[in-house]
């Protein structure tokens, strides 16, 4: 509660963005697979990766009985 946190480093779909949040982190940068899509397709790739990251996050929070991405917390995770 005193300090924010942000996630960079080995984020790569919308599950990893997720587990992050759940964790506490505040924002999830996502580097690589953002390159992965400029290199495939330039500007559409870029685009493409950001959607292919933001239905994952969509489709995990569904399956979690989540609706909203301010509802998560560590108590969605298992160890």
């Amino acid at each position: 509660d005193r300090i924010e946190v942000h996630m960079d480093g080995g984020v790569r779909s919308g599950q990893d963005v997720l587990r992050a949040l759940c964790l506490g982190a505040r924002g999830v940068y996502i580097g690589r697979p953002f390159l992965y899509g400029l290199g495939a397709g330039g500007k559409a790739g870029v685009t493409r990766a950001l959607e292919i990251i933001r239905k994952e996050l969509d489709t995990t929070l569904a399956l979690c009985g989540r609706r909203d991405i301010g509802d998560v917390g560590k108590d969605m995770l298992y160890r």
